[in-house]
């Protein structure tokens, strides 16, 4: 850390600093975090393990060869994808001077949101980031934001709501929402806030893909199978559109495609158990699935795993799938003006949390121990085989 500062400051810690915490408040794989005063001020310094851009040239090749040795003898599995993703955005992750710009804009993208707080940029270079230092506790830490008086179930709808409005509206999306990037703390309203740290990793989407995947999403909200068709063939899946529909939304293929409001819950162990068996009975087509969709999508999949685990560890009341869907829809009117299908999805939507409202937010969950067979086809995702 001495090393890094001195040749990127020019100066050592203490001397760069008003005072600098040499223990690091948060450490990973690329960089670890440490407490300073700047003017003055409280500041986070994010410090960048030393040699680490030189190790990673050679650690892409090892993964390279180490997919092109699996497309050898598994010829089935499709793992260019692997390669393919995580080749450009490495370098870009060992960028602060990146991460730096990536920062300014989000806070750009919610300038308006009382509830969500970006840090503020005071420089940056390729290995050194300072930032104002923002205090907040893990927003997997339920009983944490409980002891600050606040909802938990609205925490994680907040979180749900932040992340499409990135998705669907900006396109600038920030990638990966773990329990550490994204902090809670109460706001001058006294409701959450989030802070959203680490923008080293982000997808810029274009306007064609953004589109399309609202559509999809509108589609998946409505149980429109032509529509979800038609939007999978547009983003490369093609007959393989069950298989897509259930790893997006882990839900069956027979809840997805059933147009009954009680379809957009999920059904608790029943449906994990089952879908645990397509995973396995269907990795290779999943590989292939990931292979053909385009290269915006994946890291999105990153990310919508990570805000499912944020949901959980909050309780999972929030219905992330919903949260999408209003966002989808919302980009699609102000992209086209039609408001026919942006009220079907709205009413749709509220119809739903009507229902659950009326339920008291209960889910239902099927027993512990639950048999699952899994169909001998793809399309054949269906509820009654568990």
């Amino acid at each position: 850390v001495v090393a890094v500062v001195s040749e990127d400051l020019g100066a050592a810690p203490d001397e760069a600093f008003d005072s600098f915490e040499r223990e690091p408040v948060a450490s990973a794989s690329l960089a670890q975090v440490h407490r300073a005063v700047l003017r003055g001020e409280s500041v986070a310094v994010k410090v960048q393990h030393r040699g680490l851009a030189e190790t990673a040239v050679g650690d892409l090749d090892a993964c390279a060869a180490a997919v092109r040795a699996m497309g050898t003898v598994f010829p089935a599995f499709k793992f260019d994808w692997l390669v393919d993703e995580i080749a450009p955005h490495l370098p870009k992750e060992l960028d602060f001077v990146h991460e730096a710009a990536n920062c300014e804009r989000c806070a750009q993208t919610f300038r308006r949101w009382r509830d969500v707080a970006v840090p503020e940029v005071r420089s940056a270079t390729t290995r050194i980031l300072v930032m104002s230092w923002e205090d907040g506790v893990r927003s997997d830490k339920r009983s944490d934001i409980s002891a600050l008086g606040l909802d938990p179930a609205a925490t994680a709808a907040l979180v749900s709501r932040a992340f499409a409005a990135m998705t669907f509206g900006d396109g600038h999306v920030h990638c990966d929402p773990h329990a550490a990037n994204v902090l809670v703390r109460s706001g001058s309203n006294g409701k959450p806030q989030l802070v959203l740290l680490d923008h080293g990793l982000y997808r810029e989407l274009d306007d064609t893909f953004r589109l399309e995947w609202a559509r999809l999403w509108r589609a998946l909200a409505l149980a429109d199978v032509p529509g979800i068709k038609e939007s999978a063939a547009a983003l490369g899946v093609g007959d393989m559109y069950p298989l897509f529909a259930a790893m997006l939304t882990q839900r069956p293929w027979d809840d997805v495609a059933n147009p009954d409001l009680d379809s957009l819950r999920r059904k608790g162990n029943g449906d994990t158990a089952m879908l645990k068996s397509y995973v396995q009975r269907y990795a290779r087509e999943i590989t292939v699935v990931l292979d053909r969709v385009p290269r915006q999508l994946l890291l999105l999949l990153k990310m919508s795993d990570c805000l499912r685990h944020l949901d959980r560890s909050l309780g999972g009341t929030t219905n992330t799938d919903v949260v999408t869907a209003h966002a989808c829809a919302d980009a699609l009117l102000a992209d086209d003006g039609r408001l026919g299908p942006y009220l079907r999805v709205k009413l749709r939507l509220l119809a739903y949390s009507a229902l659950t409202a009326w339920r008291g937010g209960k889910r239902e969950t099927s027993r512990e121990t639950v048999e699952v067979n899994v169909p001998d086809q793809t399309s054949g995702f269906a509820r009654d085989d568990r």
